[in-house]
């Protein structure tokens, strides 16, 4: 199934999101749409979500923007600077826990 045959209203409509798609990634001709999630495919052939690649992650079936946080963060008296990140909490499938390093100012 290609691009084209897909229904996604919504999804593919303006030229920044046509720059996700790339071509010829497998077999020349198909395409594939970068949601900015990455998958793994185990023995059987089934994907799996792993986790979410650039400036987000995802907590509880959520995706989190770090710069959003970073944004909300920075509105407070007395922040110099902020790193949002997520944490990998062992034995837990809900993603990465939203961590931020604060630094005050003087």
């Amino acid at each position: 199934m290609t691009i084209q045959q897909l229904d996604l209203p919504g999804i593919i409509t303006n030229r920044l999101q046509q720059k996700k798609i790339i071509q010829d990634v497998f077999v020349k001709g198909d395409k594939y749409f970068r949601t900015g999630d990455l998958l793994s495919r185990d023995a059987k052939g089934y994907f799996r979500f792993v986790d979410r690649i650039g400036d987000t992650f995802r907590w509880k079936g959520e995706n989190c923007s770090t710069t959003e946080v970073t944004q909300v963060l920075a509105t407070f008296p007395g922040v110099e600077e902020i790193n949002v990140y997520g944490v990998q909490i062992p034995n837990n499938m809900d993603g990465r826990a939203p961590t931020a390093g604060i630094t005050p100012t003087d």
